[in-house]
């Protein structure tokens, strides 16, 4: 998979290069260069790029425009290799994940909110190439301009490195930076989770109960309880009866995920026989 990856990648490079340097944005000063180079954590070996991976669309107003090149094309090239970075990572890293749920997580943090949170790390702004009016409008602290430059940035990385050096530089610079756990909890309605679970397995529909109520009326704290048929599988604590209930459904949901992975488990797990082939129990010495 790796030898066709760099094979697909110098193929790329091919295509990409010619077009790229045909429509020259101005070339890295050599600060600008050192900068980048620390932040991907590799030489850069073509300048030309690097440059039109931060060149923003309104630099149109001072460059050449019949040679003029925005970094939107490196942008479409980086999207598709973060796409795959991501889908290999969490592919990985959650190996019990459905697809719905891998979607899910890529989505959280393939989106301009979030990639322009991880260019702000690493000061991408500021090395943007803009045009006067659009630096007056503060396109360097822009959510957009920021995502897309990213992901023109990852595009430059994979055309002048290879697919290694681009994943090694998202690793870096937001993958290992990335609270996956609180990423999943913050955008999870385990309410939602287990009724659907619950419907698809046809079980008993959750119903919450109200255990306690503790504190003054302005100041209450609520302890929830969920069951399901005749079992109570979580309880939760929290400053208003919906927070508690999303803590119940959470303690609920995880339960009953374990029991579902615990049954996969053993049905996966091969019957040994004894050498003769005799599936007879073992009974006790006297029996």
């Amino acid at each position: 998979m790796l030898k066709f990856l760099n094979h697909f990648s110098r193929h790329l490079r091919r295509l990409f290069n010619v077009p790229e340097q045909r429509h020259t944005s101005p070339l890295l000063s050599k600060s600008v260069k050192q900068i980048l180079e620390k932040i991907i954590a590799s030489p850069i070996h073509n300048e030309v790029l690097f440059a039109t991976a931060l060149t923003h669309r309104s630099a149109i107003d001072f460059l050449d425009k019949e040679k003029f090149v925005s970094n939107e094309r490196l942008e479409f090239l980086g999207d598709a290799v973060l796409d795959l970075v991501i889908a290999e990572y969490v592919y990985k890293l959650y190996p019990d994940f459905n697809e719905g749920a891998l979607t899910k997580l890529r989505s959280q943090l393939v989106n301009a909110k979030m990639l322009a949170h991880y260019a702000k790390q690493f000061n991408l702004g500021k090395v943007l190439i803009v045009s006067e009016s659009a630096e007056q409008n503060g396109v360097r602290e822009s959510e957009t301009a920021l995502a897309d430059a990213f992901e023109a940035l990852i595009g430059a990385v994979y055309l002048d490195s290879g697919y290694e050096k681009a994943r090694t530089f998202l690793e870096n610079t937001m993958l290992q930076q990335t609270n996956f756990a609180a990423l999943i909890d913050s955008d999870q309605n385990f309410k939602s989770a287990l009724l659907e679970y619950a419907q698809g397995e046809r079980l008993a529909l959750p119903y919450y109960f109200v255990i306690s109520e503790e504190g003054p009326p302005h100041k209450k704290v609520f302890t929830v309880g969920v069951r399901l048929g005749d079992e109570v599988l979580g309880e939760g604590t929290g400053k208003s009866k919906k927070t508690a209930e999303q803590l119940a459904a959470k303690e609920a949901y995880i339960k009953l995920m374990e029991r579902q992975n615990l049954q996969a488990t053993k049905k996966e797990t091969p019957v040994s026989n004894n050498a003769t082939g005799n599936n007879t129990a073992f009974q006790p010495n006297g029996s």
